[in-house]
Formats: C-alpha cells, structure tokens, sequence
C-alpha cells in the first residue's frame, strides 16, 4: 500500500506524520529544531532520526507498506531561502523526496485551495497569501536580516531594550527589571546572546507577553513593534481586498493576531486555520503523486 510522509520543521522542533493511501495516519512523532538556514548539520539529524520513526510506523500500521516508497514532502524553515533542498536531496534517503518551506505547508494546511492569507509566527516569521491559485510570501528572511515579530525577535528587543535601559537611554519597566535578575550583569546579558540560538532568544517571548498583560510600557513596546509589522504584512498581501480571510499559525501567531484585533484592527477578517502544517504536507504529498501520475 503507498503511503505518504508530510514534516513540518522550525528553530524549535519538527513534527511528522505518515498517511496510507486509504486514509490511515500514524501518529504524530517529535523532534529537535529543524532550521536549515541557521543550522543545517543539527536539522539534518533531527529530520532523519523522525523520519525513521515515522517510516517504522507506517510499517507497522500495514506491514504491505514496506515494499512501498514513500512520497514524503518536508515543510521547513528556510528552505526556501538557502541551498538547503539540495543538500536535503543528497543527505537523505527516505523516498521521493520534496523540500518546501514552511508557509507553503502552512498555507495549504490552513485553507486547501481556497484564498487566504496564513500569518505564520513562532520562532521565526513568516507570512503568505494564496489567491486563484497563485502564491506570494512575504518576510521569512532568518533572525539576521528578518523575522520581526517573531519569538526570537521579541526575546532579542527585550535584551537590548534592557540594556538600553541600564545605559540610561532607553525607559525601564517590569520586564527589564526582570530580565536584570535573570542575566545579573552585563556580561550575563552579552554571554546569552552570544551562545544563543534563534529558539534561545525565542525561550524569553512568554515573559514579554505576561509582563505586557501586567501593562509594562517595554514589554508592550516591543509587542507593538512587532504587531506593527505583521499587520503591515498583512495589509501589503491584501491588496486592497480587506476581507480576505487570514489565519495565524504557528506558537505565536495567533496571541499575536490576538493583540491585533484588539488594538485597532477589528475588521480584520479572522478564520481558523482548516488544519495544520503536517495537513499541508500530506496535501503536498498526495497532489505530487497525482500531478506526476498524470502525465
């Protein structure tokens, strides 16, 4: 029996499914951060040691599955902005093998074929729009050049703007007096950074979203900034058509679309996502072997 594999992979984690031919899904398998674009050698381990997880499933699930190769479809974080599909393509051996980025399995996750725009936040960010059948993306550029509003970009702001502070050029607050009794010094604060990785900084989001629930003019500073940006994002991909729909996807989006909403952009017309990045995947996977049975 054929069977399908989607993975869905980020500065965080990644995740993977496989589906039978008659509908049957294995469950869900975790794993480590899967960013290609910061870290192509820990992705590739973590994208492998999944996948065999996931492949022994199927097996197991319907043992006619072994003879079969898969047709998998991988969705990760700066894929599409590196060489790293190719690299993907040499370094591993799992089936016929397509590599996406993120959006684009969370696009087809949230709306199938139908116009939408997919605002997709966690530790990166990303946002795309898929209308008549055309695909645009917006952002997505990895933590050095992008990612504004992103987890990691939020953790970031929180650090310089806490050393802002400590120099005496920036306002204090909660956060930054909370950050100071995590970080201690100076040099506490420069050795983080310099250790750490997008997820890293993206570990220090959820206290800039409890300290701006406690009206910290920082933390809330920084959340503006940030949902300034997406929502410019948005307005850019609607293209004057204001009623699109619009899913947020992703372990921040949708508190960040939250927030949007609430602070001046009520008309915004806001629909749950149909189903998530690993639904996409399969999509992707499933349509792949259509198209290519067609001709």
């Amino acid at each position: 029996m054929r069977f399908f594999i989607g993975l869905d992979g980020g500065g965080t984690g990644c995740r993977a499914q496989a589906e039978l031919d008659d509908g049957r899904r294995t469950q869900v398998v975790a794993g480590g951060a899967a960013n290609v674009h910061s870290d192509i050698e820990r992705a590739l381990a973590a994208i492998s040691e999944v996948l065999e997880r996931v492949v022994e499933m199927a097996h197991d699930l319907c043992p006619d599955t072994q003879s079969e190769v898969p047709r998998v479809v991988l969705g990760l974080a700066g894929a599409s902005e590196t060489d790293a599909a190719d690299r993907l393509q040499d370094a591993l051996s799992v089936g016929h093998l397509t590599v996406l980025g993120d959006v684009d399995i969370s696009v087809k996750g949230a709306f199938g074929k139908e116009d939408g725009i997919v605002m997709a936040v966690g530790t990166g960010s990303v946002l795309a729009r898929q209308r008549h059948g055309l695909f645009r993306r917006l952002g997505g550029y990895g933590f050095s050049l992008g990612d504004e509003g992103s987890g990691a970009w939020i953790g970031r702001e929180a650090l310089r703007r806490s050393l802002h502070a400590h120099d005496g050029i920036g306002p204090d607050g909660p956060l930054v007096q909370h950050l100071w009794r995590k970080f201690e010094t100076t040099a506490g604060f420069i050795g983080f950074a310099g250790r750490a990785r997008p997820a890293d900084f993206a570990s220090l989001a959820p206290d800039v979203l409890h300290w701006d629930r406690a009206h910290c003019p920082v933390a809330s500073a920084i959340l503006d900034e940030g949902c300034a940006y997406l929502l410019a994002a948005i307005r850019s991909l609607q293209e004057g058509v204001w009623d699109m729909p619009v899913a947020a996807t992703g372990g921040l989006g949708p508190v960040l679309l939250d927030r949007i909403i609430a602070h001046g952009a009520a008309h915004l017309c806001r629909v749950s996502p149909k189903g998530t990045a690993l639904d996409g995947a399969l999509w992707h996977a499933r349509v792949d072997l259509t198209e290519k049975e067609a001709f």
